[in-house]
Order: structure tokens, then sequence, then C-alpha cells
């Protein structure tokens, strides 16, 4: 029996008909039942050779056999309920080469029946807790099955320290707000991100934990299953969006397909610009946007909403837009220049918006050359927990307060990277911070963390296929990073060649990753946007079947009470076109009455 013993490797994940454990022949994989196999891994170890990455190998700390059955799921949306199949959880820990570097807690799912694939979930700001691999594919239907229930072998990881969210967060919120009621925020701050200081830590935040965890969950479904996944895939969104492409770009032989929603590629970019418009600027004097941010949106929708055929409150063509929105806000300006109250916009606040639209450029090359991070595109601001939550928070920013729950979330993220992954110390004033004072350090995290090397190659040539989805409204990072992204892998490898296996899709009105904006939202249509498509099963058509994903995908939105029920749709078209109405009166929610146009 493999309990109390470690795994000696000659041949482990082949489809061999029997497996050596210390010197002695156990019977194959198949031959025994799913729960003993699944209780012979609780003791197992796998040596360090078996990683991809330096570490001191891996153990396993439990592995539990559960039955089919009904659990429920809590995330953005709300609890749901979902069915799971006969499987084996494994959770193992990777040990660190430093023993000052925390460990890497990851699981790996093992469901019967296989269907001899793979899936791996990447997790968000800036990690800490663990993705289970036991949840639903992003933004897919809520009636969609579980990848696990779909015979996915899924796995996950905390990336190699350890956070604890409070003040409203969850496993797929931002990550900012750490430690316990009544702890000093600045000490518990201090605690939470002491891993930035360690190499080993932060590298495996950068990259390294996704890989060894890949690498494990491979060899522990190996010994379970006794042959290697046939396919093996990765999704995330924003920070797991990150993960997602630092795949494609650092490990292009691991997987087949990777679909990446809203990612945070240009990280340092992203922390950076979040610190100046979050921070520095609204600081300032009459700076704070405050409640203003209802302002901005009914100047936007005035100035553009029907630009797309349809005055349905979201802006289908913010490119077209920007310059339009750019001339009214101005129009709107405050005639002392200082803070009138809630119909103008003082000369601070105005700065605030024009930066925050037109982004952040380096004074000095990051990571792959890139010197600037795009900002955001118009187009609903108002939506509940978009710029109210992003931008202005309901709090003015100061020196003392970047850990307050209560100020914007783009403060409380930059901040964050600006004291402990920069400065490496945690009373660091970041209202203060130029990147011109660490470019050593600047530099030396850009290229651990950013996914912004547009030579993806090799993953072309293994025959890997990419989806990209934007949403355009995003206000906790600039949509048009990873679109820019896309178009510098363009130059380089060819347009018909990316075209060939890069996808990249515009979703319209829509906030971070969102699933959607529910039916008599303030600041949406009646009816609702529409935001959900299950990606991992156009992935899956496209890479399995050949079927290359068409001009348009068409996002849903469903009733909460009867999760079949469609209520409202509208295509997520190709970058470089966008969702124009051609209905009548009434027809908005009809996704079948747009069309994809081109033209910015």
């Amino acid at each position: 029996m493999l309990k109390g013993r470690s795994i000696r490797f000659w041949a482990v994940l082949n489809a061999t008909v029997s497996l050596c454990v210390g010197g002695s022949a156990m019977a194959a994989p198949a031959e025994k039942a799913p729960a003993l196999r699944c209780a012979n891994l609780a003791a197992v170890t796998l040596p360090a050779t078996q990683l991809g990455e330096p570490s001191s190998g891996a153990k396993v700390v439990a592995a539990q056999f559960h039955k089919a059955g009904e659990i429920k799921l809590q995330g953005l949306d709300g609890s749901a309920a979902f069915q799971t199949p006969d499987y084996c959880e494994v959770r193992f820990d990777i040990l660190p080469r430093d023993p000052q570097a925390p460990l890497i807690h990851s699981q790996v799912n093992l469901p019967i029946p296989w269907n001899g694939k793979k899936l791996q979930f990447g997790g968000s700001g800036y990690n800490g807790f663990l993705q289970t691999g036991v949840q639903p594919s992003r933004n897919a239907p809520i009636n969609a099955e579980l990848p696990l229930k779909r015979g996915y072998m899924t796995a996950g990881t905390d990336s190699g320290h350890q956070i604890t969210i409070t003040g409203g967060g969850d496993q797929r919120g931002s990550g900012a707000s750490a430690g316990s009621a009544g702890d000093d925020p600045r000490a518990a701050s201090a605690r939470q991100y002491a891993f930035a200081a360690n190499g080993e830590a932060l590298r495996n935040f950068g990259y390294a934990a996704y890989k060894k965890t890949h690498d494990a969950a491979v060899a522990l479904g190996g010994l379970f299953y006794g042959r290697k996944p046939v396919r093996s895939y990765y999704l995330g969104g924003s920070e797991g969006g990150r993960e997602a492409m630092t795949m494609a770009q650092r490990y292009p032989k691991d997987y087949d397909g990777i679909v990446a929603i809203d990612p945070v590629m240009n990280w340092t970019g992203l922390q950076t610009f979040s610190n100046h418009i979050g921070g520095q600027l609204q600081a300032a004097p009459d700076g704070w946007l405050g409640a203003k941010t209802g302002l901005l949106a009914q100047i936007v929708r005035d100035t553009c909403d029907s630009a797309d055929g349809i005055a349905d409150k979201v802006i289908s063509a913010p490119t077209a837009c920007l310059a339009h929105a750019t001339k009214a806000l101005t129009s709107h300006r405050c005639a002392s220049g200082g803070d009138e109250g809630a119909a103008c916009f003082s000369d601070a606040q105005l700065t605030v918006l024009r930066a925050a639209h037109r982004g952040y450029d380096f004074p000095f090359p990051l990571a792959n050359g890139v010197t600037h991070y795009a900002g955001y595109l118009p187009g609903s601001e108002d939506l509940p927990g978009a710029w109210s939550k992003w931008e202005a928070g309901a709090t003015r920013p100061t020196a003392a307060n970047p850990d307050d729950p209560s100020v914007s979330r783009l403060y409380q993220l930059g901040s964050v990277y600006v004291r402990h992954f920069i400065a490496r110390d945690a009373g660091f004033n970041t209202l203060t911070y130029d990147p011109r004072s660490f470019p050593k350090r600047v530099l030396e995290v850009s290229r651990i963390m950013d996914a912004t090397n547009p030579d993806l190659r090799a993953f072309h040539a293994r025959g890997g296929k990419l989806i990209l989805r934007e949403d355009l409204a995003d206000s906790g990072q600039g949509p048009f990073n990873s679109l820019q992204y896309r178009d510098a892998v363009a130059r380089l490898m060819g347009k018909n060649t990316t075209d060939a296996f890069f996808a990249a899709y515009v979703a319209t009105g829509l906030p971070h990753t969102s699933g959607g904006i529910d039916p008599g939202t303030p600041g949406a249509p009646t009816y609702g946007i529409p935001g959900r498509i299950d990606l991992l099963d156009v992935l899956e058509d496209w890479v399995e079947r050949g079927r290359k994903p068409g001009a348009g995908l068409m996002l849903t939105l469903h009733d909460g009470a009867q999760p079949e029920r469609v209520i409202a749709s509208k295509p997520m078209c190709r970058y470089g076109t966008w969702p124009y109405f051609t209905g009548k009166p009434g027809e908005g929610a009809d996704g079948t009455k747009y069309v994809c146009r081109t033209g910015r």
C-alpha cells in the first residue's frame, strides 16, 4: 500500500499494468476500487524532480473520497446548488527550497468517471486563498454543470502564500482587505503581504506555483488513473487571467487551450496606475471624485448612448465615444475650478478623469519593453460596484488610510504593491511614490509578474488555442491592455497566423469579470445586460473538434428562479467589431437584432 511510503517513480505517468512503491509491485490503479485508490494517495510524496520549477517536492496532506451529491457554492453571483460526481479530493503542499518561503497549498480533484482531461483554475486579486477546483466555469450560465461533474480532473492553488480576506471580500474579490476585526490595518497588511519580499514566494505568485501545481496534479492523477491527461486547459479571470496568459507564454507545452477573462497582464502597470489614480491624484485638494461617478456616467450616456443604434444605457463603441466624452466632461467644469458641488467637476477632478482615460506612462521600459498602461473606456460608470467602488470609494484617500476598506479598491490594491512589493516598507507613504526612485526593483518585479511577452510561437506550434474576453466597461483594470497585447502578437507572428489560434472578444457595458447585470439594476437597461457564456465549451470545440469560434458569440442573461430560461441576449463581438442594434423599439433584449460592425 502507498500509505506511509514515498513514491519511487520509474514510469509513474505511463499507462502501465503495475506501479512500484518502495520496490514492491502494486496492482494497476484501474484494478482497485476508487475509494481505496483515493485512500492510497493520503501519504504520497512527490520528489522535486517531478516538478518543473525549483522546490523541495510535494506531499499529500489529505485524500478524501466523496460520493456523488449536491453542494452549494458561494460566489460573486450569490449561492447556487451544483451536482458533483464521485470524486477523490486530494490536498497537497508544495515545499519551498527557501525555509523562509511559505508553502504552496494546492488541490486536485479526480472524478469518476474521468473524461481524460485536466482543467486548472486561476485565482484573483493578490491570491492567498485556495482555489479548490470545485467551482463553475467562470461566467458560464448558472444552470451549467461544474467541470468536475463533466468529468474534468480539476486543480487550483493559493499560489504560495496565505491571506485572510475581510471587509466584504470573497474568493473572487480583490484580496486587498486583510486581517481580523480589531486588528491594526497597517500591522495586518505587513503580515499578510510579507511574502512579497521573499524571492521564492514572489516567483511562486508570479508564475512558478501554477506550474508546480500542474505538474503535481498530473503526477497524482497518473497514480490514480494510471495515465496522463489527453488534454490540459487553464481558465481564469482578472489575476487568474494573468496566470492563464502566463501559462501560454512561459509553459506552452503544458496546455492545449487557455481562456483568459479581463486578465491583468500588465500587472506592474495596473498597480502603479491604481495607486496614481485611486490615491495620488484624488488625495489632492478637491481631487476626490466622491459621489460624482453618477454625474460622470450621465454625461457619457448623454453624449454617446445612441451611437450603437439604441439608447439603452450601454456604450457599445467606447473608443469612438472617448474623444466626445472628454470634451463633454470638460464642459462641466466648475466655474471657479474648485469643487462647487454635485453638478460640476473641479479642475483636480477633471485631471483624475483625463488620467483615468489616458492611462499611465512609465519613465523607463518594463519587462518586454512595455512603457504604457492603457486606461479606462467610457461607459457604465454608475453600475453598482463600478466606479463608486473601484475609482472613488466612500472615503477620500490619505497617506494614513490605504488599508481602510472604505477607500477605493484602486488605492487599496495599488498601495499594497508600492509598499510591499517595491518599497518593502509597510509604512511607506504611497502618495509620494515615483517609480524612478526604485527602477531596479520595479523592473525585477515586472519581469516576474507581467505577462506581456508577445512571443507565442511555441504555444502556436504545439497546436494551442487561446480565447480572450474583455469587458469594455471594466473599471478594475484597463481593458485595452490585453487587446493591445493581441495586436503585438499579430505584429510579431502575422495577422493570419494569430487569427488561427488567438480569438479575442469584447463584451460591452459590463464591469470587471462580470457574468451579467440583473434586470432593474440602476445604470442598466430594464432587461439587464447579458454576460453569460461557457467559454470552456467554446474552447473544447476549437481544440478538440477544430470548430473555430465565430465573429460573434452570444452572451445570455438568465432568470434567477428558472435558470434555464434566457431573458436577454447580446453578441460578444470579435475584437475590432462592436454590436450594433438593427431591430425595432422594444427588441433590445434580443441578441439576434444586433450585428457585429467594424469601425471605432
